[in-house]
C-alpha cells in the first residue's frame, strides 16, 4: 500500500488529478469535502474536477505531512495553483483516505487554510 500512496503523492504533486482519480479511486468511492458529500463514485468525482483542473495552467503542490495507520492514509498538501487568467489560489488541504483492495474507497478532504 505504501507504494500506491507514494504514487498518489507523486501524481498529485505533478498536477495529474484526473489521472490519479482514474488510477487510485475505487469506482464506488465516497468522497467528502469538509463533511459534505462531494462524489459517490469515481466517475462523478472525475466529472466534477475536470472543469477545474482544465482551468489551471500551473500546479505547485507540496507534501506537508504523511501518516499511514493500517489502511488509512492522512496526507496534507500545500497547494498553489495558477489559472489561465494568471490568478493564483493558495490553500492547505488534508486528505484522509481509506484504502481497500489497492484502491481508495473513501476520502475525506478538509480545508486547513
Amino acid at each position: 500500500m505504501h507504494e500506491l500512496i507514494d504514487d498518489f503523492i507523486e501524481m498529485n504533486q505533478a498536477g495529474l488529478v484526473l489521472e490519479l482519480c482514474k488510477k487510485h479511486y475505487d469506482k464506488n468511492v465516497l468522497m467528502l469535502n469538509n463533511g459534505a458529500v462531494f462524489a459517490q463514485s469515481m466517475n462523478e468525482s472525475y466529472d466534477k474536477q475536470k472543469g477545474f483542473v482544465e482551468s489551471i495552467s500551473e500546479f505547485d503542490v507540496k507534501l506537508v505531512s504523511r501518516e499511514i495507520t493500517g489502511n488509512t492514509a492522512e496526507l496534507t498538501f500545500d497547494y498553489k495553483m495558477t489559472n489561465k487568467d494568471s490568478n493564483v489560489t493558495e490553500f492547505t488541504g488534508k486528505h484522509v483516505q481509506t484504502w481497500e483492495n489497492q484502491k481508495i474507497v473513501r476520502e475525506e478532504y478538509f480545508s486547513l487554510g
